[in-house]
């Protein structure tokens, strides 16, 4: 049986927000990864980097792209 969860009023099945999650998470890790690299090879400045780290940190991924 499949539960059902209200995320942002509507419904989703657990099974979708699970691989939403999934999605997202992965999506970070490359997020912050070019964001490391940027900044080791000079082309953003440190503060550019942080301002990123926290915009990532904060980003959620669209329902569209799932």
């Amino acid at each position: 049986t499949e539960t059902i969860l209200w995320k942002g009023g509507t419904v989703m099945s657990e099974q979708k927000s699970n691989e939403q999650h999934r999605k997202e998470t992965a999506a970070k890790i490359w997020l912050y990864y070019y964001n490391r690299v940027l900044y080791e090879k000079g082309v953003i400045t440190e503060r550019e980097r942080n301002k990123m780290a926290l915009k990532i940190d904060n980003w959620k991924i669209s329902p569209q792209i799932c």
